[in-house]
């Protein structure tokens, strides 16, 4: 996937992970994040209101000393970030 900036994001299976950076590394192409992460299958669209929300919490969970990650599958509406 290649963004307006001209970066490329590179999704494959976890299991792949490792034999795919190397390549790119190999290719001469620098990363500038790498990681195994979780990517949802499928999203749920959300209204600006609800979008909010969820932000709201995925913020308080990130703040608890005891949160590594936070996950979630809303696709969250442009407006809402705008907000």
């Amino acid at each position: 996937i290649t963004d307006d900036e001209g970066a490329i994001e590179v999704i494959t299976a976890p299991e792949d992970f490792g034999t795919v950076k190397d390549a790119l590394d190999a290719a001469g192409l620098e990363a500038i994040n790498a990681e195994v992460t979780r990517l949802a299958d499928n999203q749920s669209e959300l209204s600006v209101a609800d979008a909010q929300k969820l932000m709201r919490l995925v913020d308080a969970l990130e703040d608890l000393d005891d949160t590594q990650n936070v996950y979630h599958n809303g696709d969250i509406p442009d407006e809402a970030l705008e907000e």
